[in-house]
């Protein structure tokens, strides 16, 4: 159906002007999609056009549909999707090769658009807000097996496929097993996959310290998505998920960059969305504001090495906290001793001075690790002192406080966030990321994934962000166009 036949006219016609089939059309017109050609190899039967396909899937996300198979379902009743990719029907599992194909392009057409938006003045991306949120995996939270049973039914696949390779049949399969020669080969994948990433998490649980470390058999893998991490999501529930992390404008409300990492929290991500962020936009941040999960000693260091300013409050830093006054039970916090640096060690309190005690390693994410120096108040001080039942539960051992090799640059990112600009940086953040989340999740139903693999989870949130670009770049231009009278 070419664009200007009769049938195509008629579809046309039944569109109002301003759908917004039409404003995913002149979307994907405007962009350079020589990357996602190249994604096909030219052998087989024809494909369908890549433009055609996309705007399916852009429209579809738009929608909140984000599963090819809902996809295909759409494509024989709905009006703007036949207008869109002018009477093409693709297969289902056309549909989901071609998401497969797009996780590999999504993010360099999101550079394109964000690039184009920063010199046209849409944007100055000179600032930018980051936050995380949780996405549930494609992947059952019931479904997760520590390394015994990993073993016992990885055993149990492999007779089976034994079977299956001397054309007799499985004697008395489990339920868990699948129930074809071919799903049972892609079972036995997965299980190898699951094998690998259990193997690490079982290395990471032994080089935790001791009072930090899991029974072994708590250490699970999930079989479906073996790549996920394993964590609570906003729910509060407890399964695979994945965790998006989103850099966004807060005058144009454009996301500036994107990423999904397999892990459950924000920590560790900060220095990768900033050379990500540069990367897209050409240009440094300035300024990038957080929430309390992404300061740190290491975080610092990376926003200095960048020239990038830092905006998050100081974890530990909420005067409501029980341990904030030795009240409720607790005792004094770390605040309340004071650095000297022309001594170099802590007063307490009372105004003794600690003895510096030695250096031990701390380990952070990606492994890292971080010089932490011990002080130490003389027993002979905390045994006399008033303040013993606030500060120490063994006074015949001393109070001990602990320092980070590079500590000072919490220091001075505590006094910078004590200013009102840096206050007001941070009340602003969660208006500005919270509504790129919530649109995310209420309007295109980004709460769980469709497919399995960090590569699938990539692309159904880099389609999500590119749906939303091309929403709030329209909204800028028409705001560029037409812009407001101001008032006399």
């Amino acid at each position: 159906m070419p664009r200007g036949s009769a049938a195509w006219q008629a579809l046309d016609e039944a569109l109002a002007p301003d759908h917004e089939a039409r404003q995913v059309d002149a979307f994907v017109d405007a962009l350079d999609l020589a990357a996602l050609r190249d994604r096909y190899l030219g052998v087989g039967s024809p494909a369908h056009r890549p433009e055609l396909m996309l705007k399916l899937a852009l429209y579809e996300a738009l929608r909140g549909r984000l599963s090819p198979r809902e996809w295909h379902r759409d494509l024989a009743d709905s009006t703007a999707l036949r207008w869109l990719g002018q009477g093409i029907r693709p297969s289902r599992s056309a549909l989901y090769a071609f998401r497969d194909r797009l996780g590999d392009v999504l993010a360099e057409l999101h550079a394109q658009v964000i690039r184009r938006a920063v010199a046209d003045g849409l944007t100055a991306a000179d600032r930018g807000v980051l936050d995380g949120t949780a996405v549930r995996a494609c992947a059952s939270r019931h479904r997760l097996l520590h390394d015994e049973r990993l073993g016992a039914r990885h055993g149990r696949l492999e007779e089976a496929l034994r079977a299956d390779a001397a054309a007799e049949p499985v004697a008395d399969p489990p339920a868990w097993m699948a129930t074809t020669p071919a799903g049972r080969r892609a079972q036995a994948e997965r299980f190898a996959r699951a094998r690998c990433a259990l193997d690490g998490h079982l290395a990471a649980n032994r080089a935790r310290p001791k009072d930090k470390r899991l029974d072994p058999r708590h250490v699970v893998v999930s079989t479906s998505d073996p790549e996920a991490a394993l964590g609570r999501d906003k729910e509060k529930v407890f399964g695979p998920l994945y965790t998006a992390q989103w850099v966004v404008d807060p005058d144009s409300l454009l996301v500036l960059a994107y990423a999904v990492f397999p892990q459950p929290t924000d920590a560790g991500t900060l220095p990768t969305m900033l050379d990500r962020t540069r990367a897209v936009t050409g240009r440094s941040l300035a300024a990038m504001t957080t929430d309390a999960g992404y300061v740190s000693v290491l975080d610092l260091r990376a926003c200095a090495a960048r020239g990038v300013t830092l905006y998050a409050p100081v974890p530990g830093d909420d005067p409501t906290a029980p341990d904030a006054d030795g009240a409720d039970g607790g005792l004094l916090g770390k605040d309340r001793f004071t650095w000297r640096s022309d001594e170099q060690t802590y007063a307490c309190p009372a105004g003794h001075l600690l003895e510096p005690k030695g250096w031990e390693r701390r380990r952070r994410r990606g492994g890292q690790e971080l010089p932490v120096q011990r002080f130490v108040c003389p027993p002979e001080h905390c045994r006399a002192c008033p303040l013993q039942a606030r500060c120490t539960r063994r006074p015949e051992r001393g109070r001990t406080v602990k320092r980070l090799e590079g500590e000072e640059l919490l220091e001075d990112h505590r006094r910078r966030m004590a200013a009102p600009a840096a206050k007001a940086a941070v009340r602003r953040r969660g208006a500005v990321i919270e509504r790129s989340f919530g649109d995310a999740k209420e309007h295109r139903k980004l709460r769980r994934l469709h497919g399995r693999g960090l590569r699938r989870a990539r692309a159904e949130v880099g389609l999500v962000v590119l749906a939303q670009t091309a929403v709030m770049l329209r909204r800028l231009r028409q705001r560029q166009a037409t812009p407001c009278e101001t008032a006399s």
